[in-house]
């Protein structure tokens, strides 16, 4: 490093301490946020050896930040002999952490020297060095400057040039290098892109030299004014990097697939989950979005699904460690609404990474193949998706704003097939007149045409009631849903210096959703930091907390649900109080279901990972890491006494019997609600230590090699339970519950004994891994990776599971016959092939019993068994193939990689039929294989670049095909087969079957079907016999496309996305199998193109209203079993649809102030404008409703959103 000048040194020297003083002083207020934190630390007692090692490490970080006051006080030892002063002046600062400035044309004057020293200080070396020479030294804390004797008197008449530089965005750009022609007079950038240069000459040109841009030069004389340089980007010059979570591999070396994202590329309101906001940003990743509701996880499948029995989803990685969910979830997929309330409560918990804040994010990467993910060993079967953090950057402290305000739009029944109150009215008044079978109601038509018919009112009365009914509409969407008002604000810090490095970020969202009572708030919070010591030794450490509150519906308690399916003609309000009508054996009304019930879900995180770097040698590298995370959630749904279900329950209305009554006597629940609680807590670490080893020789042989030890636990522990006698509205207290109830004084089992149920899951690890890499002249590339892993997760008879794979890739544009070309910017082929794994934590080899109550007759506890034991169970494992090209053209102008691949997952975990006297009649065992085989694609291009204006285009696709070759265990069940759980040899994942529609009966309007097979003895046995095969519910096919638009300082961003080769039912517009819908319900407007009469059969498939002959009874099956015409009509092959969808995912609308408007007040203000979800283009059969969604879920809702991004 040279310098021209004293005066510039010190100048610089002054900067410097000024950052250490703010450093310093920001790491005191970091240190009094440390000390607030310890009391919330206390909570976390298996994290409290970590944290006092997370404490050593703050301290070497201040000590790292402070510049040595003793530099004359190093010492060396030397032995060399004719070098030049250059190469003396690198050993010394080699073996100290002394840094030396000077000219090299003037040590080169001096010629070659030889010293020699044992342990004598640096400044006794100087001084023989420079004696009788024209050269000096003076010391500035750590930076010792050479300089000649002469220069104090030349530095008068030097000529001071200073400027800014900035790229084509005007963004600032640190650290470049700004150099004298000719010459290694030169500087670089401070933070702000500013540099000053005191120059020996009166005119000349300044070269300007940054990684990842085009050099330039400029002139400049002793008359010119602060010079303002722009740089232009060189994508040839960006090395690009795959970051696998273990090692950092440059692009050029890696054979395995993977496609990576930018934080930058991810539209960010604070209404979208990280899961979401990848939504046809991978190729080959398909997520879907379960439901509306806020709080819900997606589904996030890689290259389709592998695994039968087991988990799914892909492994999220963030920072080299591995995530695991906040509570163990099974395999069955998820729903939104269940009838059962632990189910309910999970589905509100969130995924493996719902603690992290996505501004926090730098970089997400995806890894597909086996060459990419087998480094993963047993977790790897369904892809790993890798996210990378912002860490701080060195400079002075810059700080960063981001705020969204975002409201969403209300559903309405304008899109809705749902009829309004005329209509429903008419379909009433036709079903009544021709006889159709109808409940003995009291509310809509029929209860009043009921009372007619009883002389209970007369025809005057009747006829005005059926007018007032007609003109109800009452509107549930307004009464159950809103204009919901989201915020979302984030606020980071980071800076440093060439030693140490922090970044700290604090963010808060509070996201409402459309349906009053459902919203979301989460504080989280991350501080991380980097140390460098002695230039070999590089630490560091994060740590992350998150809180989050969901608030939600009780089961059975869905507004959406309700909203459409409940008739209109039933008021809301009566005279301005709640109107309450007869459901069940109890009086009704939605919100007073809604204020005496609830759902509430508390989830708290603590994350810390530290990581030591240690660079023995040049060329190799020796690291530890330890990660760890300590998790809780807590969930609780409740009823009250006043709500309908605990009504229900009690057997009368709440007050309308005391306790003298017999009523009272007699009931299991005569007061008090329920409160049903889930509390997990989740202790997860993973301890790793490895050497890397790194070399190029004749640059053109470059080897890496990676060898580690790796330890891994998880532990879930937790409980659920449900209560009765609970009174939230009086403390939140409980009542005892009589022991007995009734004439006969029985036992109350049910209501007043509860038994809690005990979760406790461990699952460990021990694994090994070997991994590296050879490359020849950055043309040909071979990689490889093997893992073992030995795990408790194993039967018994089985050890280490090992997976390996290979890869190779052949950069073609490196060839020299390739140079000297401007078509082909990049070609390259790669091949892998290997093996993944996946181990299913849910079902387990050991032998599992539950103890029961003791005996009366003998005395002796009882057991029961829920699982029989397995000792030969093993990981499933999977034979992945991938082939693959990138490509580039005109000068990266042109650009995309394509794949394709093939999966076979072995050793399939099933459940399959075993002999009785084994004491059940079926197990989990390795049976079977699972093939997944497709591809995917992106490209990239710009097709206009200027000055001011750019177009980039960018789009994703993907197409899995996946056959399911195991011989399961088959079902009789049809309901099993037609709702796409039911797995099938040579069928895919998600397949279901229908029946066959042959035509409405022109008699009387009512379905048949062909039941051809049906009665076989195959059919008893497997209900495919006699069923259609329709399809899957799993999408096949799905495209990503994404654009950017920038003109100035405004940018354009906007994203589609689209799934196709899906189907599904339809909902039936009818809720019974053989006779009308409750008038308490509402019905679909699809009933408009119902059979009337014969001869409507030639343009409809929509049966007539349950009368007579069509809705008698079917038995097609040879036995008992009956089956009703439209509850066979609503699974059949007439009510599949496909569920294909275009989705306009978002858009934003983005304008960076200029810098003369924001000029004192801060570096950089960007405003923006977003629109998520605001079009979607489906089929015509899905009208208003979404496709995506499981049918009957709330739809995603439309977003608009205002931000403001401010840097200073």
């Amino acid at each position: 490093m040279e310098a021209p000048s004293a005066s510039l040194i010190s100048d610089r020297l002054y900067r410097v301490s000024l950052l250490v003083n703010n450093l310093t002083i920001n790491y005191k207020s970091m240190e009094k946020n440390r000390i607030c934190l310890r009391s919330y630390l206390g909570c976390w007692r298996k994290f409290w050896k970590i944290m006092r090692m997370c404490l050593v490490l703050l301290s070497c970080f201040t000590f790292s930040l402070s510049a040595s006051t003793y530099a004359q006080q190093e010492r060396v030892s030397l032995n060399m002999k004719e070098v030049t002063v250059k190469m003396l002046l690198d050993e010394i600062q080699r073996q100290t952490d002394l840094h030396f400035i000077f000219n090299t044309e003037q040590t080169n004057s001096l010629g070659k020297v030889s010293v020699e020293a044992r342990d004598e200080t640096v400044e006794a070396v100087l001084v023989r060095l420079f004696e009788g020479t024209d050269l000096t030294y003076s010391f500035r804390g750590n930076i010792i400057v050479v300089k000649r004797r002469v220069d104090v008197v030349g530095q008068q008449e030097m000529l001071k040039v200073t400027g800014k530089v900035v790229d084509e965005k005007k963004q600032v750009l640190p650290g470049v290098t700004v150099k004298l022609e000719g010459t290694t007079v030169g500087t670089a950038t401070n933070t702000m892109g500013v540099f000053s240069l005191m120059l020996p000459v009166r005119e000349g040109f300044l070269e300007f030299s940054f990684v990842g841009f085009k050099s330039k030069k400029v002139r400049f004389t002793e008359k010119s004014d602060t010079l303002h340089v722009v740089l232009v980007e060189d994508l040839k010059e960006i090395e690009e990097v795959v970051v696998t979570g273990y090692q950092v591999i440059r692009e050029k070396a890696m054979a395995g697939a993977y496609a990576k994202v930018k934080s930058e590329d991810l539209i960010m309101t604070g209404n979208e989950t990280i899961e979401s906001m990848l939504q046809g940003k991978i190729p080959g990743m398909v997520v879907t979005h379960t439901s509306g509701l806020t709080g819900t996880r997606q589904k996030v499948r890689v290259r389709g699904t592998s695994t039968l029995v087991g988990n799914a989803d892909p492994v999220w990685v963030v920072d080299g460690i591995i995530q695991e969910d906040n509570l163990p979830f099974e395999a069955e997929s998820l729903a939104a609404i269940s009838d059962d309330n632990l189910d309910m409560m999970k589905d509100f918990i969130g995924g493996a990474v719902s603690w992290l804040n996505p501004n926090d994010i730098d970089d997400i990467t995806v890894l597909k193949d086996a060459s990419a993910t087998a480094i993963y060993g047993v977790k790897a079967a369904n892809g790993v998706i890798l996210i990378t953090t912002k860490k701080g950057e060195r400079g002075r402290m810059s700080v960063n704003y981001s705020g969204n305000f975002s409201m969403s739009q209300r559903l309405n029944y304008n899109r809705m097939e749902i009829m309004n109150s005329k209509d429903r009215i008419a379909l009433s008044r036709e079903a009544f007149e021709r006889g159709a079978q109808v409940g003995d109601e009291n509310i809509g038509y029929v209860g009043l045409a009921l009372a007619y018919s009883r002389r209970e009112i007369s025809l005057e009365e009747f006829q005005n009631g059926v007018k007032k009914l007609e003109t109800v509409n009452t509107d549930w969407f307004d009464i159950l849903y809103r204009t919901p008002f989201s915020q979302s604000h984030s606020l980071s810090f980071s800076g440093g210096n060439e030693n140490a490095t922090y970044r700290a970020s604090f963010g808060y969202r509070n996201q409402q959703n459309t349906a009053k009572g459902n919203e979301q708030e989460t504080y989280t919070g991350n501080l991380n930091m980097t140390s460098i010591f002695w230039k070999r030794l590089t630490l560091t450490a994060s740590l992350s907390g998150t809180h989050t509150e969901t608030k939600a519906f009780a089961s059975g308690v869905d507004p959406y649900n309700y909203a459409i399916t409940t008739s209109r003609t039933i008021p809301c309000y009566d005279e301005g109080k709640l109107y309450y009508y007869e459901k069940g054996t109890a009086n009704y009304n939605i919100l007073n279901e809604l204020d005496n019930s609830g759902n509430r879900n508390t989830a708290k995180s603590l994350n810390l990972n530290l990581n030591a770097r240690w660079r023995v040698y040049e060329d190799l590298t020796i690291s530890a890491t330890i990660g760890g995370m300590s998790s809780s959630s807590f969930a609780e749904t409740w009823f009250s006494e006043r709500s309908h279900n605990i009504t229900g329950i009690r057997g009368y209305e709440y007050g309308q019997y005391s306790v003298l009554d017999n009523a009272y006597k007699v009931s299991k629940l005569p007061y008090g609600g329920m409160l049903t609680v889930s509390e997990s807590r989740n202790f997860n670490y993973t301890a790793r230590i490895q050497a890397e080893f790194v070399k190029v020789w004749n640059a053109v042989h470059a080897v890496n090699l990676m060898a580690g030890f790796e330890t891994r636990s998880n532990q879930y522990e937790g409980y659920s339970q449900t209560n009765w006698g609970y009174m939230p509205d009086r403390g939140k207290s409980f009542t005892n519950v009589p022991l007995h109830y009734g004439s006969n004084s029985e036992e109350n089992k049910l209501y007043a004994r509860t038994i809690p149920t005990v979760t406790d899951r461990l699952s460990n690890y021990i694994s090994y891994y070997i991994s590296g890499g050879y490359m020849y002249d950055n043309r040909y590339s071979i990689n490889f990776s093997v893992r073992g892993d030995a795990s408790n997760r194993f039967g018994g008879s089985t050890k280490f599971q090992t997976v390996w794979s290979g890869g190779l890739r052949w950069n073609v544009t490196d060839e020299h016959w390739m140079k000297n070309q401007n078509i082909v910017s990049n070609l390259s082929f790669s091949g892998t092939f290997g093996y993944q794994g996946n181990v299913a934590e849910n079902v387990s080899p050991d032998f599992i019993a539950k103890i029961g109550a003791v005996d009366s007759k003998t005395g002796e506890w009882r057991m029961t068994w829920s699982q029989l034991p397995n000792p030969d169970l093993k990981p499933e494992k999977t034979l992945s193939v991938n082939l693959g090209i990138n490509f580039a053209f005109f000068e990266n102008k042109l650009g995309g990689t394509f794949n394709w691949y093939y999966k076979k997952t072995t050793d399939v975990i099933t459940t399959a039929k075993i002999p009785y006297e084994n004491g059940t009649t079926s197990m989990a065992i390795n049976d079977g294989d699972v093939k997944n085989k497709g591809w995917d694609l992106s490209f990239s291009i710009v097709p206009v670049r200027t000055k001011n204006f750019m177009w980039s285009f960018g789009t994703s696709f993907s197409g899995n095909d996946n056959t399911v070759n195991s011989k399961l265990e088959s079902t009789k069940d049809w309901k099993v087969a037609s709702d796409g759980t039911l797995n099938k040899k040579g069928y895919p994942v998600g397949s279901f079957w229908a029946f066959r529609f042959t035509g409405l009966d022109p008699n009387h309007g009512g379905p048949t079907f062909d039941f051809s097979r049906a009665d076989t003895r195959q059919a008893a046995e497997d209900a495919t016999e006699y069923m259609k095969y329709m399809g899957t519910l799993e999408p096949t096919f799905t495209v990503g496309i994404n654009m950017v638009f920038r003109w100035k300082r405004f940018s354009f961003p906007l994203n589609f996305y689209v799934s196709r080769g899906n189907y599904t039912f339809l909902s039936s517009p009818y809720s019974y199998g053989f006779r009308m819908m409750s008038e308490y319900q509402n019905a679909s407007t699809q009933l408009k193109k119902r059979w009337r009469e014969p001869g409507d059969e030639a343009h409809t498939n929509i049966p007539s209203i349950p009368v007579g002959e069509n809705c008698r009874p079917l038995r097609p099956f040879g036995n008992s079993t009956t089956l009703y015409p439209l509850e066979a009509w609503a699974k059949s092959d007439a009510r599949v649809v496909n569920a294909w969808y275009i989705r306009f995912n978002d858009f934003k609308f983005s304008y960076s102030l200029p810098d003369e408007w924001i000029k004192g007040f801060a570096k950089n203000v960007t405003v923006s404008f977003t629109a998520t979800n605001p079009l979607q283009i489906k089929s015509k059969d899905f009208k208003g409703r979404d496709p995506e969604v499981a049918l009957g879920e709330q739809p995603r809702s439309q977003n608009f959103s205002l931000g403001v991004n401010l840097s200073f």
